[in-house]
Formats: structure tokens, sequence, C-alpha cells
């Protein structure tokens, strides 16, 4: 582990707080950063340095700071309506933070940039998909606000490499944990979050994509591979997905939910939603080809207590 700091934005999300709180039990010193970290978190985090406020007065704080990498998973997932704002205005709100956290951590010395892209930058008929999952091979075409912000992130981060300066993009895909909850920017929670919650609330799981297939990543799952990725080369490719994760179809996954929670329905709404293949990556080596995943089975009995069973 580096002397100097690893410096995560987004830190009090979902994501980057398992992501911030794996590395310091690994033994790295690391400055979490958001707008706000709520009680829960903040504890989680224990002793990890934390810094509050707008991402650009969060940054300009830590002038003259040397660090040894930036994780940046800061974003605005929440769509432009349910914000109140325009599409252009969802882009800004992504693409500025990005821009100014690549250019302050080529500033503060780090030799490494990883951006958090999404299997969002997929629109359900891209192609090419190999044995029906979509890989780096996969040509993005989605062009939603937030899916293009990502995208043209890939794109700014893969320019911002030089010489002393590894970047790399890792586009994440369907990620649960037993953290999760809804915050103003995330207001949108995970299907499988949904499902428990839907059955837990009414006893009735709604599908309209009874037939999708997805992949499950647990998320403590992902902090460790993101930890082992910035333990190695980057290599020679500027996007890279979190490895192939166990799949399975939504209404298996509902039945699996109602399962453990007796006197749930599944009512099935139709026609059926298009949705994009499950994640796999085509790379033959490194953390996330070799991650030893979760099984689907194990990640609901953590999620759904065993009380609820019975």
């Amino acid at each position: 582990m580096s002397d100097f700091p690893i410096l995560i934005t987004g830190a009090g999300g979902f994501v980057c707080s398992e992501i911030a709180a794996t590395f310091a039990r690994a033994g790295q010193s690391v400055i979490a950063t958001d707008r706000d970290f709520d009680t829960r978190t903040a504890n989680r985090l224990g002793n990890v340095e934390r810094i509050e406020g707008p991402l650009s007065e969060v940054l300009a704080a830590i002038s003259g700071r040397r660090l040894s990498a930036l994780i940046h998973g800061a974003a605005t997932t929440a769509d432009a309506d349910a914000l109140g704002i325009s599409r252009a205005a969802h882009l800004r709100s992504n693409m500025e933070p990005l821009a100014l956290a690549l250019d302050v951590a080529r500033s503060a010395g780090a030799s490494r940039f990883l951006f958090l892209s999404s299997m969002g930058v997929f629109a359900p008929d891209d192609g090419p998909a190999r044995d029906g999952q979509f890989t780096e091979a996969t040509v993005p075409t989605a062009d939603c606000a937030y899916c293009a912000a990502k995208r043209a992130g890939e794109i700014m981060t893969e320019a911002a490499a030089e010489n002393g300066f590894e970047t790399i993009s890792l586009r994440l895909g369907n990620t649960c944990g037993p953290e999760e909850a809804s915050r103003p920017t995330r207001q949108i929670l995970s299907r499988l979050r949904r499902m428990i919650d839907a059955a837990e609330r009414s006893g009735v799981i709604d599908l309209t994509s009874p037939e999708a297939r997805r992949e499950w990543t647990w998320l403590p799952d992902l902090a460790r591979g993101i930890v082992a990725l910035l333990a190695v080369p980057f290599g020679p490719r500027p996007v890279l997905h979190a490895g192939t994760p166990p799949v399975i179809r939504d209404l298996d996954l509902a039945r699996a939910v109602a399962e453990r929670r007796p006197g749930t329905d599944i009512r099935i709404a139709s026609p059926e939603e298009p949705t994009r293949p499950p994640m796999g990556t085509d790379a033959d080596d490194g953390p996330f080809a070799t991650l030893d995943w979760t099984p689907i089975p194990q990640i609901l009995d953590r999620l759904i207590p065993a009380e609820a069973m019975s």
C-alpha cells in the first residue's frame, strides 16, 4: 500500500463507502469525500478521514496534499426529470466534477485514476454479445443523459492518461449489498432491494421483465476486486468490466425472495420490457477475471434475516 492516501469521491454513497472501508481495512490511507455522510455511513467508515461539501470545495481544500490515486465515484444517477433539471444540466452535473477530479489527481501527483462507469452505457440491442453477455467488445449506444455522461466520462478518462498517470474506467453492473439505501442523487435502489422491500411491505413483487437475465454483484466482492485492481498495472485496456458475476432470471430471483418471505405473491406485467444481457468480461487475467463471486443464494441469505423465513 502507498504511503500517500487514495482519495475516493462519492464515498458517502452505497458503493463507494464500501470501497473506502475495504481499502482502509487493507491498511491503505483513505480520504473519503462526499456532499454529506449520514450517521450510519460515518460510523461504518470509522477513523477514515472524511471531508464533506460540494466536490469543487472539497478538492480545493486538499490543495497541496499528495495523493497516490483517485477513485471517482461521485455521480448524479437520478433521472433528470425526477430532479427537475434539464438533460443538459444533468450532463453538466456529472462531467464538470470528473474533469476537476482528473485535474486534481494529476496535480496532486497521483499515479492512478479510476473512473467508476456503468453498464448503463449499453442499450438492450447493442452488440456484439459473447455467449449471451455484454463484454468490453460490445459497442455502447445508450443515449439517456446518465448513460451519455458515463460514456463521455470513459472517453475523458482515457484521454487524460499520460506518462506517470494511468487511467481506467470500470463498468459496474447490478450491485447489491447490506447497506443499500436511497439518497437524493441515487433515488432508485437495485431491483433486488426493491423486490425484498416490496415483499416486506405489501407481500407482492411486481415484475415487468420476468425472463430478463441479470448479473448480481455482491458489493463486498466488488470492493475487494477494486483494491486488487489498484495493486497492479492497469494494462492496455481503457475500459474494463467488473468481471462475470452470477446470473439469474428476474422470475427466478423473485421466487427465491418469495421463498424467504412466506406469503409473498409474484405479479407479472405485460408486455415485457426490453433489457440488456448480463455483464461479462473478455479479459482472461486480472483481479476481476479470477474473482470468487458470492453465489446468489448466499446473497439472499445475507440480505433477508433468518426470522423472515419462518
